[in-house]
C-alpha cells in the first residue's frame, strides 16, 4: 500500500520536495542527522538514498526533503507533472526506509 502520492511541481523539481503534513507521523521514525532528520529511501533499481528533511513550522506544517533531492532529481531525469510513490518498508538488511516509485 502506498504511503502516498504527489504530482510534482516546478519547485518540487528545481528546489526541494514539499510532502504533505500526513508524512509527519512517518517521519518521526526516521534518525535524526545535523540540520534535520534522515531518510532513507530505495529506488526501483535497488539505489538507496539518503535525503536530509526538515519540517517548517507554520500554519500548516510541511515536511521538506533539502538534501539528496536535486540529485535524484537529476539522476532520474524528472519533469513537472511527473509523480512519485513512496512506500514504507522495513528492510532486514538496510532498516526502515522507503521505497519510492517514479511515475512518468
Amino acid at each position: 500500500m502506498a504511503s502516498f502520492f504527489k504530482v510534482l511541481t516546478k519547485i518540487d523539481i528545481e528546489r526541494t520536495l514539499s510532502l504533505p503534513d500526513s508524512c509527519l507521523q512517518a517521519l518521526q521514525q526516521s534518525q535524526r542527522s545535523h540540520g534535520g532528520k534522515k531518510l532513507k529511501v530505495k529506488d526501483d533499481i535497488g539505489i538507496l538514498w539518503n535525503f536530509r528533511c526538515t519540517i517548517r513550522p507554520g500554519a500548516v506544517r510541511r515536511l521538506h526533503i533539502v538534501s539528496g533531492w536535486v540529485q535524484f532529481v537529476r539522476f532520474k531525469r524528472l519533469n513537472t507533472g511527473d509523480a512519485i510513490v513512496l512506500y514504507k518498508d522495513d528492510d532486514t538488511v538496510t532498516g526502515p526506509h522507503y521505497k519510492i516509485e517514479v511515475v512518468k
